[in-house]
Order: structure tokens, then sequence, then C-alpha cells
């Protein structure tokens, strides 16, 4: 088969994990497929809506088969078989509040909807995402099947940057969705029984959101022990997850996850979200928490700061636990999934 490859709007450069794992689930089943031959179309400047009105103006239409990495088949593409990848719908999940963020939404589920039903097969990085396609998309549940993303160590040697002795470390995008607030407020909580900790976090600071999490920071008497470190490289968090004592990772919604898995890697005990995606990739080799409740965030945070042998439990069960997901696993099933077709 002569097969299409529709990185859109991910590629090789794109920020943060979603990008990364597009990236590595192209290059998985390129990789792994000796009979079919591939197109691969790679990041360029169109926006997701942009791509679904004008994105068939760049695409062979004679192709056997396409598979788009985000949801979104071009309004104006017609083809024989299609497989687009899930990976979550948090614009439906927590949906935007102003005027603006409203159209927008409203036009990407409408983009979504037809493309989901443009598709030949329905691929969700998770059961959470599977669940949620289900829910508001109305899909059949056959139409979809559950690969989990693999995992891949962060490159590099691990790159020294100023840091402490004892801290909890958040990575990721400090968007609402990532709980970032809920985190601050949980180590205010903690701090208050504890003076040797801070609280890192990592992630490019731009937006209201993230001008809001050094405010509340200020408001909790924590700016001096919660630190925010911008934008850090892969060798920079790699040396973060070596000497953190545990990741805070509680999101509201997520599609997988890979930080958790990043840190686990690294033999880095966690704190997750006890429902949905991130649940789902932790299973029982992280502390579970409530997301809504800062309470039982800091009480986790207690219980990883007292206990060393707690601590070196979740480091080898984490441990454990990253190796269960592979890209090559993952490309696998994916070209299985093809061939049926």
């Amino acid at each position: 088969m002569n097969i299409g490859l529709l990185l859109d709007p991910y590629g090789e450069k794109s920020p943060g994990g979603l990008g990364r794992a597009v990236f590595e689930m192209a290059r998985g089943i390129r990789a792994a497929d000796r009979k079919n031959s591939y197109v691969v179309y790679t990041k360029n400047a169109m926006g997701v809506t942009s791509l679904f009105l004008q994105g068939a103006r760049k695409m062979d239409r004679n192709l056997d088969l396409y598979i788009f990495f985000n949801p979104i088949v071009p309004l104006f593409l017609f083809p024989k078989r299609a497989i687009v990848v899930v990976h979550d719908f948090a614009y439906l999940e927590l949906p935007g509040r102003s005027l603006l963020q409203k159209i927008n939404g409203a036009v990407l589920y409408c983009a979504h909807a037809l493309s989901l039903r443009k598709a030949t097969k329905i691929i969700a990085v998770s059961n959470t995402a599977k669940e949620s396609t289900i829910r508001h998309f109305g899909t059949n549940p056959d139409k979809i099947k559950v690969i989990y993303n693999g995992f891949i160590a962060l490159d590099g040697t691990p790159e020294p940057i100023p840091a402490p002795d004892n801290f909890f470390l958040f990575a990721g995008v400090l968007k609402e969705r990532k709980n970032v607030a809920g985190i601050i407020k949980a180590f205010g909580l903690f701090a208050r029984n504890n003076t040797t900790h801070e609280l890192l976090i990592a992630g490019k600071q731009s937006g209201t959101y993230a001008d809001s999490l050094v405010v509340l920071a200020r408001e909790l008497g924590m700016e001096k022990r919660v630190r925010f470190l911008g934008y850090v490289t892969d060798g920079q968090l790699k040396y973060l997850y070596n000497k953190a004592q545990a990741l805070v990772f509680v999101s509201f919604i997520e599609g997988f996850g890979m930080p958790v898995l990043e840190a686990m890697h690294a033999g880095l005990p966690v704190i997750a979200s006890n429902n949905g995606a991130l649940a789902e990739v932790a299973g029982d080799a992280a502390l579970l928490v409530n997301p809504s409740a800062p309470r039982d965030i800091a009480a986790a945070m207690s219980r990883i700061a007292s206990d060393a042998l707690l601590r070196a439990d979740l480091k080898e069960n984490g441990m454990l636990r990253a190796r269960q997901f592979s890209w090559d696993e993952n490309a696998r099933q994916f070209i299985e999934i093809m061939s049926a077709l």
C-alpha cells in the first residue's frame, strides 16, 4: 500500500509531549513496516482550522490509506481509507469561557465530528481517550482501537541547573487543565509544617494563566519557595528528574501523560491524578490523589517527604511500569490494524 502519514499540526520540532509522541509514533511505524511505502506530510504553518479547510490541496488523493495523527481529516479530502489518532478532547472537557474560545470550540467540534465519521478506524492512545470520543461524539465503540503510546527516555546527558536539595517538581505546559494552581495551593498547605522543601515549576511561562500562578504563589507567601524555571531543555529536565523528590502531575484532563513515564523511568516517585488517563498510565506505581483536593495532594507530598521506604518502593515500581510502554509494540499494533483494513 501507499500510505500517507500526516503529522500536522505536530512534528519533530513541536514542543511538548504531544509533538514528541506523534513524531515517535510515525517514526516507529515507518521503521517497523517493510511492506508498505510512505509519504510523510510534516508540520507546516497551518493551524488546525486551516488544515481542516485547506489541507486537501496539499495531499496526494491517490494514496491507499491516510493516517492522521490529529483527528482532523481535511474537509475536501475523501480518502479511500483513513485512520485518525485521538489524544484528548480537552476543549470539551474544560470548555473555554470567552466568546472567542467558545467559537473556536464549536468550529473544532464540527471538524472533529466530521473527521471521526469519515475515518475507517480510530486509534485512541488510552481507554480514557476512547471513552471521551464515545461520550462526546457518539462514536461506535467497535470503530475505536486503544493503542497505548510508547515511551522513550529523554535524549542527552543531564544538564545541571541551580536547584535546592529537596524539592517537588512539576514539568509541562502551564495551562489550566494541568492544575498547576492546585499544585501551588497544595504546596502551600504542605509548607505549613515543612521548612526544607521547595516547589520547582518547569514550563514555558506565557499567558494570563501563567501570570496568575505567580500572583497565587505571592498571595500564599510562597514566592521564595515556589520557583518558576520557564522552559527547560531535555538535559535540564533529565537533571531535575534525577534530583527531585517527586514529580507532581495532577492534571484535570490528560489523554495519556508522558511526563509520568519520563519521571518513572528516571526513578522519580510520582504523585498523579486518581482518575482518567493518568491513573490508567501510572497504575499502582504512583501515589494517586484527587486533583480537585489540594489537601490530598499536600498529604501525598508529606508522605513522600517523610518516608524513605515509600520513596524506594515508588522508584522500583515506577521503573518497572515505564518499561511496559514501548514504541515497538505501538508500531506492531498499528501495522496490524492497517493490514486488516
